[in-house]
């Protein structure tokens, strides 16, 4: 797996419902929030070998958090979730950042290869 070199950005800032309205461009890519919300870091865990998967954890210097469910988080504390796209994997960060304000970010991009 190979991360490409862009910044984390900022996608989103406001109420839950709004962003549930936005689409997000991104790589020519148009990507809403239910189309990742429903895959957490976690099953990427299952669908890519350890090291790969423990570099893109490194490198991303994401956290895990072993509650009632495991789960990985961005510094800002908010859950991260991936988009599988072709032989792009995205990873985003989303959550309540302060009650009532959820935020969105894209923490990068990752190429792999299938074969």
């Amino acid at each position: 797996m190979k991360k490409d070199e862009i910044a984390r950005q900022k996608l989103f800032d406001g109420h839950e419902e709004k962003c549930l309205q936005e689409v997000f461009e991104i790589k020519n890519l148009k990507i809403k929030l239910t189309d990742f919300y429903n895959s957490p870091l976690t099953a990427l865990k299952k669908e890519t070998d350890n090291t790969n998967f423990d570099i893109l954890i490194k490198e991303s210097k994401f956290n895990l958090i072993n509650s009632f469910t495991e789960k990985y988080i961005s510094e800002d504390g908010l859950e991260i979730h991936y988009l599988k796209n072709n032989d792009m994997i995205f990873l985003f960060s989303y959550g309540e950042y302060q009650p009532g304000r959820y935020m969105l970010f894209l923490e990068s991009i990752w190429y792999y290869n299938l074969s």
